[in-house]
Parts: C-alpha cells; sequence; structure tokens
C-alpha cells in the first residue's frame, strides 16, 4: 500500500483536488446515448457531435466539469493550451470535427498488447453509452490466456469493481456503479485503480 500513497502524494495540486467540494453536486441520474456493438461496421464518413444533433446535451450537468477543465492549474498539469488560445473546454462542443476512415481499433491494441505494451481498459458497468459488456467482450476477442482470472477489487473494504488479467499485460476492469465518465461518477475508486495499476500493483 505504501508505493500507492507515496504516488498519490506526487500528483499535481489539481489532481488531490478531484472530488472534493463543501457542496452537494448534480447527479446524473440517466446517461443518454447509444450502444454499439461488437461487430457492427463502423462507417467512414463525418462523425457528427451531439451540439450537430440535439444542441445540448440532455440530462447532463457540466457545471463542476467545466469549472474544473477551465481552471487554469489544471489545464497546465494536462498540458492543454491555454484558454487564450483553445478556447475554454466545454463537455459537447461542435468545435471538433474528424472523419471515421480507420475502422475497428482492437487490431491497434492487439499490435501494441502483442508487443508487450501494458493496457488497462476499464468501463463503467452502468454506463449507457459504450456498455462494459462490449468492452468486455472485445478484450477477451484478442485471444490472450486468463491470467488472473474474474474477481472482484476492493477500495475500503468494498467490492469497487471487477477485473480480468490476461497475458501480454492486459488488464480489463468495470467500475461498480459508475456510468461513461468513471472519475466523474467514482473519484475514489478512480484514483485507487489508476494508482495501483502506476505503480505495477493488481488491482
Amino acid at each position: 500500500m505504501r508505493p500507492v500513497l507515496d504516488s498519490i502524494q506526487n500528483l499535481p495540486e489539481s489532481f488531490k483536488l478531484l472530488g472534493q467540494t463543501n457542496r452537494t453536486l448534480p447527479v446524473r441520474r440517466r446517461m443518454f446515448g447509444r450502444a454499439w456493438p461488437l461487430r457492427a461496421p463502423v462507417r467512414d464518413g463525418n462523425v457528427p457531435t451531439w451540439p450537430n444533433l440535439l444542441g445540448d446535451v440532455p440530462c447532463t450537468d457540466m457545471t463542476v466539469a467545466t469549472i474544473w477543465c477551465n481552471n487554469e492549474s489544471v489545464r497546465m498539469a494536462i498540458h492543454a493550451q491555454t484558454e487564450d488560445i483553445a478556447g475554454s473546454w466545454e463537455l459537447c462542443t461542435d468545435r471538433i470535427n474528424f472523419d471515421h476512415d480507420a475502422g475497428s481499433m482492437i487490431v491497434y491494441h492487439k499490435n501494441l498488447t502483442s508487443k508487450g505494451y501494458r493496457a488497462l481498459i476499464y468501463s463503467g458497468d452502468h454506463d449507457m453509452c459504450v456498455p462494459f459488456t462490449g468492452t468486455e467482450a472485445w478484450t477477451r476477442s484478442l485471444g490472450y490466456a486468463i491470467i488472473d482470472e474474474w474477481r472482484p477489487w476492493i477500495v475500503d473494504d468494498q467490492v469497487a469493481g471487477y477485473t480480468q488479467g490476461y497475458d501480454k499485460k492486459l488488464t480489463f476492469a468495470t467500475i461498480k456503479g459508475s456510468g461513461h465518465t468513471v472519475p466523474e461518477y467514482k473519484p475514489k475508486e478512480s484514483l485507487a485503480f489508476y494508482s495501483r495499476w502506476l505503480a505495477g500493483e493488481p488491482l
């Protein structure tokens, strides 16, 4: 546990404050989105953003994320350009324009992990946008041997999710009770699993 505590103490100040507040935070009660099946075709072409489709994303409150991501020390810590250059951060912006042109990313994951690069793939188990079952299916589809059987991982003596370790240094994890943006829903558990993974410890 000592290396994890040391790594937490070495985090930038802005990261240490993540999840801390003196006021009640708005809680997402449902997520608007859709799921992509494992082998569904991804067509080439422009990818519309939420503002292109709907204007505002329904059922979300971005107040805390907007304040945090537009904080000067946070932008510096994550090496983001300053607001006068890049503009203010928006959860769902129409300033992004990109095309699907690479197909599935599974082949890239296979290429990197087969060369020994460590990978941590995680999903909130309440993610209504990209369900964890799809993420679990594509990690399994890589065909690597299971070296750490499906088991719970723990934070503060509570089950925080489930994990499975594969050959080639690939780890898959779920985060119990979390939606799509895991650190937003479960900041304590996020810091725990990510710190453990960075320290090379089992979740």
